[in-house]
């Protein structure tokens, strides 16, 4: 696969991998502390489905597998699509068939989506404490207050239903909410909505995909789990692709089974610009997720081995674990290694006299293509370049300090490899349905033509997210609203949420509308979420001036030149004092700092055991799911076999008939045919006999009559 790497430059060091784990998990934060968003993984795409980038709303590409989705992307599956989103933590979001899903907000802490039209399963295994999961639609606002497994589905009118099949939705709108468990709610209007509470539906063809769906990620979990952390996101995809072996001094790392000769990590795929991280690897093999965004990679005994981070720890998601060279006209790049410093290229600080005096293990297996590749968002595999000069050049020469390339609109396409676009997208009318939301959700992102002279003018690094909020606010006037958002803490006049049958008591009563976990409640006045931006204009606002001290003994007051300073006794106790109190009231914050990180530290504790505990329980509750799944599939399948057997048992007695009908119709035929030449051989007798008859007429002539004999 690779040639095998000199043992010479790897020296057994005790620390490699705890140096590792705090590379992985710690790869820095940027001068202004900024918090960057999650994302989400387009992991399965079936048919004709299409995908627009938030920071480019009037274009629809075809979705491919392994796309980031981030705040303000969409996706839209036709008449005969179906996708697959993945989270972190191994939580699933499923779409139908002629369904429009939004990303609203992706943070560590808050995953809020909009379902347009059609119907979305989602399959929630874990759930921290502080997180919120909320789907909202054209009338309602649902928050998934449980792990467990939940559908919702929006029809063409915005009515929505939502199944659960196993946890706790809050279910959210005009200033009321509602606790559904173990049941279907239904929501009928936008205006005046109405509810009623009804039992769970049979299983269709949809759910039936998406237990097929579960069931091989949890076979597929299973064995990875042992080796990398649960919040890898695609890392059951390796079991199928790879083997997982334990290496010297890093502990079990995995190797792929099948790859091309002289492959590479990140040779396969493309680069595509994303901010606010830059320039991001998608990978074109399927299990190629997880090894590009977390871990590292590293040559040993001639492959190549990914080795993960552990489980139970968190990690943080990259655009890519690469370090890139800058060769004339040429961009390279290649994998780090579990000994290299991870220095993020889309933090705001200067590169420059950064790299120069660090040394990469896996330099020398670097890939390098042409700038024109790098920037289209071509894949690389098809355009490597093999001149030896560069590929020499860029194995030795110092880590340049040039920032990377600039990027352009093509630099934003995610296109099939026959470069055809089906540009399916919703309807105008789907389009301009407002969300009904709970949280308040970030302003949408801006356009790339907004942010591309904030790109020119920092020489290629990627729009921070405070900038991003800014540029937002500085268009919001003109910018026409991605998805008009209406707050489900607005009471309606005349419009209460109540049972769509008056006097219906069934079901838990609605409730006052209150915050999701402690998050910010979207308002009429605060729709969105403006806490970033505010935080960015305090951020840019000078600092104000210093106040003068007062003089020092040594230096006496205009005006008073000569005159000895008189001791001031009190007022330096009540300096003192204030010193006193200052140093009290700081020790008193960081007391109750401890206490407040010593109880989140036993409430994770104790979510930790409870999950442990739960998970039991939640599996028989899932081998029960799916074993009446298996009896619904058993039932169907019995029930299409006896279908069969009566349709042939039809056809066959319709055969048989025919059959009868055709021996009796040949029967006929041969009666005719019979009754034919029976009349035919009587014709030509009686022309046979005319002869004789015609001869013997003359003789009786001739001959007399007895009455004439006998008269003679």
């Amino acid at each position: 696969m690779i040639a095998s790497p000199n043992r010479a430059n790897f020296p057994k060091l005790g620390f490699a991998v705890i140096f590792f784990a705090f590379a992985l998990i710690s790869p820095g934060l940027s001068a202004a502390q900024e918090r960057y968003p999650s994302v989400a993984r387009i992991s399965f795409v079936s048919g004709p489905v299409s995908y627009s980038r938030g920071d480019d709303p009037d274009e629809w590409d075809d979705a491919i597998e392994n796309v980031p989705l981030t705040i303000g992307d969409r996706i839209y599956a036709p008449e005969d699509g179906r996708a697959e989103l993945q989270l972190p933590s191994g939580n699933f979001v499923r779409l139908a068939p002629r369904s429009y899903f939004t990303a609203l907000n992706l943070s560590d802490d808050i995953k809020q989506f909009y379902l347009g039209e059609g119907a979305a399963s989602f399959n929630i295994r874990r759930l921290r404490s502080d997180e919120v999961i909320e789907i909202d639609t054209p009338n309602v606002s649902v928050t998934l207050d449980q792990p467990g497994r939940y559908r919702i589905a929006v029809d063409e009118d915005g009515n929505s239903r939502i199944s659960v099949r196993r946890g706790r939705v809050i279910v959210a709108a005009s200033g009321r909410q509602i606790t559904v468990e173990n049941s279907e709610i239904r929501i009928y209007g936008t205006d005046s909505p109405r509810y009623e509470i009804v039992g769970l539906p049979a299983t269709d063809a949809f759910d039936r995909w998406v237990a097929e769906r579960d069931d091989r990620f949890d076979r597929a979990y299973s064995g990875a789990s042992r080796y990398a952390s649960e919040e890898i996101i695609g890392v059951e995809d390796l079991s199928d692709y790879g083997r997982w072996e334990n290496i010297p001094e890093y502990g079990y790392a995995w190797t792929p089974s099948v790859v091309a000769a002289g492959w590479a990590p990140f040779s396969v795929g493309r680069w595509f610009w994303q901010d606010p991280w830059g320039w991001t690897w998608i990978s074109g093999e399927r299990w190629g997720w997880a090894t590009s965004h977390y871990g590292r990679w590293m040559p040993y005994r001639s492959r190549w081995y990914w080795v993960p981070v552990r489980p139970r720890t968190r990690v943080i998601y990259a655009p890519a674990c690469v370090e890139f060279v800058r060769v004339r006209d040429h961009v390279g790049w290649f994998p780090l290694h579990p000994r290299d410093r991870f220095i993020p290229w889309w933090e705001r600080r200067d590169r420059r006299s950064i790299n120069q005096n660090i040394t990469y293990v896996n330099r020398t297996y670097v890939t390098v293509v042409n700038q024109n590749t790098f920037i289209s968002a071509r894949p690389v595999t098809k355009h490597i370049v093999r001149d030896a000069v560069v590929l020499r050049e860029a194995s030795s020469a110092r880590m340049t300090s040039e920032s990377l390339p600039i990027p352009s609109r093509s630099s934003l396409r995610v296109v099939s490899e026959t470069g055809e676009r089906r540009n399916q997208r919703p309807s105008a009318n789907v389009l301009a349905r407002a969300a009904v939301v709970r949280t308040a959700p970030p302003a949408p992102p801006p356009t790339f033509q907004e942010k591309l002279p904030e790109i020119q003018k920092s020489q290629g690094k990627p729009i921070a997210p405070s900038t991003a909020v800014a540029l937002t606010s500085q268009n919001d006037k003109t910018r026409a609203p991605r998805v008009p958002i209406r707050p489900a803490a607005v009471e309606v006049r005349g419009g209460d949420f109540a049972p769509r049958t008056p006097g219906a008591t069934s079901g838990p009563a609605p409730q006052p509308l209150t915050a999701a976990r402690g998050k910010k409640l979207a308002t009429r006045e605060n729709p969105v979420d403006t806490s970033l931006f505010e935080k960015a204009k305090s951020a840019e606002k000078p600092s104000a001036q210093p106040q003068p001290l007062p003089p020092s003994p040594s230096e006496p007051n205009k005006g008073t030149a000569g005159r000895p300073e008189s001791p001031r006794p009190e007022q330096d106790r009540d300096r003192q004092r204030q010193e006193k109190q200052t140093l009290e009231r700081e020790r008193q914050a960081q007391q109750q700092l401890q206490k407040q990180q010593e109880l989140e530290r036993k409430q994770q504790e104790q979510q930790k055991e409870a999950e442990r505990k739960a998970q039991p329980q939640q599996k028989q509750q899932d081998q029960e799911l799916r074993q009446q799944l298996r009896q619904q599939q058993l039932q169907d399948r019995q029930a299409q076999e006896q279908q069969k057997q009566q349709e042939l048992e039809r056809r066959q007695q319709g055969r048989q008939t025919e059959a009868e009908r055709k021996a009796q119709l040949q029967q006929r035929q041969q009666e005719q045919i019979r009754l034919q030449q029976l009349r035919q051989q009587q014709l030509q007798e009686r022309q046979g006999r005319e002869p004789q008859i015609e001869q013997q007429r003359p003789e009786l002539k001739s001959q007399p009559l007895p009455q004439q004999q006998q008269a003679k």
